[in-house]
């Protein structure tokens, strides 16, 4: 957040976070260039350290690269709808200060790589300029939200997903409690019951749908991949469109109390999730969304609404020529892996224009997508596509559904060459007759980003010795589904990177052969289990010879494998403390005024008591006594007069805020909280000009602060 936001927010309102009398919020800010240049500023100046900076410069979605001294940068494309003059201006972007592709990547961003850090601030301008934002797209922020990649499209939805998602973005970017969360918040929304967004693999997911006449949606929560697979609860049968903001708030806020702050390895919400088990989750939610939605949220206009048409073909990925429910039509244009050039996205922006094409749409199989041509337009634009060097498939599977993350051509904490693997097996994925779309996900490295669990046939890329030398591998996974919750596919043998396309072969010619019937890959894989799949691949083990120096060098690498040993993956950055309470002193001053605008004098007392502990917790941090979350509320006070003796101002402050959070709730709470908010702001920008503690000075003292300066409890 920007400095001095408790100030802005006692002198000017809460509207541009509550939603009473606020407009959508711009996805791009001025104001957040300034605040991004003033910062690395400040990191060059060597006032801010490289931990600092890592985490902030996150929010802001530029990633560090395997590549010294070069940055990546994300794009957000909220729900995947990507207007032509943001296409073009990425296109510009990526020409101008960064290499040779934009990659679209499994969250409908757009990722440009190469980056000059001293380049990366114009870059950035260049972009919000045109309305685009790399906000909260990496860091542990809410991600970019995806759709169903048909979005506004399909004639099986009830909604617009995209629209929705594009929604909740402008409703949750730069608030308070989404900028130093336990752990990234990924979110996506179907436009109906086929589920193409993958509500069960998401911390949120939005699935419409129709209830006694009513429209609105399922709500799943806790579900993610990586490392530990956990299948989404169901948290919410039905809610109604205009509650999305409060289920999402109260998910936020769930992930803010229980998630783990301690192990980074654990803390995203479907740890929650799993721990507390699907009822208790369940409960958990439905008593933080009863006490959000009796606040005010952003005005939500309605949506266009309409009965899915369930007799439509279920939207197969990628898809080619696509009838859409509006009587216009669209076009899948595929592109392996989703790495198009500058040039390639000003080709394909300029013919769509011509076509009198309405915008273009991201998915998240890495496609592009050109929605609300005229009919008569459709085969000029097929024509033209292919003539760019781009596929559209004329019948399901003609073109390979092949989806991997970057892997070790540009990630720091990826293991294998995900990618190079990936253009590799073009080929063999094509027109595969038994099951024309196939889908074939590859993962770099554990965590998943390239959605290996939910594919017919998944690879994991992992490190593995092969007689005492390290070798690039591949676990498996078969019989994924994206569609169905909890469908995570089998996990199978571990096979080297250098045999794992005749792996693929083995189990592709497994499948056509073993099946019954038009029983799909899942089915097959369930019936003749994990000692099936590894008698298939059997005949791979026996080819594994240390003999052979190609096992030990990874797709697209001329150098022997290494495995990335020590790597700290920047997608798990922590959050510095004094950084977290900020916030969340800002979101409790915010949420003060939401209840006492509300008349809910529980909750407005439970804000001021949160936002009251997160400014004292920041005095403490600076007096070098932080403490612990559990210390009562005597123990803050009592570390805060012992190190704040000598400072007038600091202790009338606390007895203000103490007599005002033990009075009448009303606008006195308010003033009490926002003073010791912006004194807790003002004492943190003061040199540290604390001497110590004499520790013996204390004696044997059996007082509570003496217990918690001796003990730290």
């Amino acid at each position: 957040m920007s400095e001095g936001l408790a100030t802005t927010l006692r002198k000017e309102g809460i509207g541009a976070f509550s939603g009473i009398g606020a407009d959508a919020e711009p996805l791009a800010r001025a104001s957040d260039i300034a605040e991004f240049r003033a910062a690395y500023a400040k990191l060059k100046g060597g006032e801010w350290d490289a931990g600092k900076w890592q985490g902030y410069r996150l929010r802001f979605g530029v990633y560090g690269q395997l590549q010294p001294g070069v940055h990546m940068i994300r794009i957000k494309v909220p729900g995947g709808i990507l207007p032509f003059d943001w296409a073009r201006c990425v296109a510009e972007a990526n020409r101008r200060w960064a290499g040779q592709h934009i990659h679209v990547s499994t969250r409908q961003d757009l990722q440009i790589y190469f980056v000059k850090p001293d380049d990366v601030a114009d870059c950035l301008e260049f972009l919000a300029e045109a309305g685009l934002t790399t906000r909260e797209a990496c860091g542990n922020t809410i991600r970019n939200l995806t759709s169903c990649h048909l979005s506004g499209v399909c004639p099986r939805e009830h909604v617009d997903a995209g629209a929705v998602a594009d929604r909740l973005a402008r409703a949750w970017i730069r608030h308070p409690l989404a900028q130093h969360m336990p752990r990234k918040f990924k979110s996506t929304v179907s436009g109906c019951e086929t589920d193409c967004a993958s509500s069960h693999i998401h911390d949120l997911g939005l699935v419409a749908t129709w209830k006694d006449g009513k429209p609105g949606f399922k709500v799943y929560a806790g579900g993610g991949t990586g490392g530990q697979p956990v299948a989404a609860t169901l948290v919410a049968d039905f809610v109604t469109e205009d509650e999305l903001p409060a289920a999402m708030e109260a998910l936020l806020r769930l992930h803010q109390r229980y998630s783990n702050r301690r192990d980074r390895n654990k803390a995203r919400l479907k740890f929650v999730n799993q721990r507390f088990g699907a009822e208790k989750f369940r409960a958990l939610f439905e008593e933080a969304f009863a006490d959000t939605r009796k606040l005010a949220q952003r005005p939500w206009p309605a949506l266009d609404w309409r009965k899915g048409d369930a007799s439509a073909p279920e939207p197969a990925s990628p898809g080619g020529i696509v009838a859409a429910r509006d009587g216009s039509e669209a076009v899948v244009v595929h592109q392996g892996l989703g790495l198009f050039t500058s040039d390639e996205i000003d080709a394909l922006v300029t013919l769509a224009e011509k076509a009198g094409a309405r915008e273009l749409r991201t998915t998240r199989d890495q496609n592009f997508v050109i929605v609300g041509l005229k009919q008569d337009a459709v085969a000029g634009v097929v024509a033209g596509v292919r003539a760019l060097g781009f596929d559209v498939e004329n019948h399901v599977g003609d073109v390979p559904n092949v989806v991997s993350c970057p892997g070790t051509s540009t990630c720091g904490i990826g293991i294998t060459n995900s990618q190079a693997f990936g253009g590799t097996i073009q080929a063999l994925v094509k027109d595969y007759a038994p099951k024309p779309n196939v889908t074939v996900k590859i993962s770099g490295c554990q965590n998943g980003c390239g959605l290996h669990h939910v594919a017919d046939f998944g690879f994991r890329g992992m490190g593995k010795k092969v007689e005492g030398r390290n070798a690039p591998h591949y676990q498996l996974y078969i019989g994924g589904d994206e569609r169905v919750v909890g469908a995570i596919g089998l996990s199978g043998p571990v096979v080297p990177a250098r045999l794992a396309e005749d792996t693929l072969k083995l189990l592709l010619d497994g499948y056509r052969d073993g099946r019954n019937g038009e029983e799909g890959v899942r089915d097959w894989a369930l019936r003749i289990g994990k000692d099936g799949i590894r008698e298939l691949v059997k005949p791979i083990q026996g080819r594994v010879n240390a003999a052979d120096e190609g096992l030990f060098f990874d797709f697209g690498h001329d150098w022997e494998f290494t495995p990335p040993a020590g790597r700290s993956p920047e997608c798990a950055a922590g959050t510095l403390d004094d950084d977290l309470q900020k916030d969340l002193a800002d979101d409790a001053l915010i949420n003060l005024d939401r209840a006492l605008a509300a008349g809910t004098d529980d909750l407005a007392g439970r804000f001021a008591d949160a936002g009251y502990r997160a400014a004292a917790q920041r005095l403490r941090i600076r007096a070098g006594l932080p403490g612990e979350e559990t210390d009562t509320d005597e123990q803050v006070a009592s570390t805060l007069r012992m190190a704040y003796g000598a400072e007038a101002d600091v202790i009338a402050a606390l007895e203000r805020i103490d007599a005002a959070r033990n009075g009448v709730v009303g606008a006195s709470l308010r003033e009490a909280l926002a003073y010791w908010i912006d004194l807790a702001e003002e004492q943190v920008a003061k040199p540290v000009s604390f001497g110590g503690f004499d520790m013996g000075a204390l004696g044997d003292s059996d007082s509570v602060v003496a217990s918690l300066l001796k003990t730290g409890s």
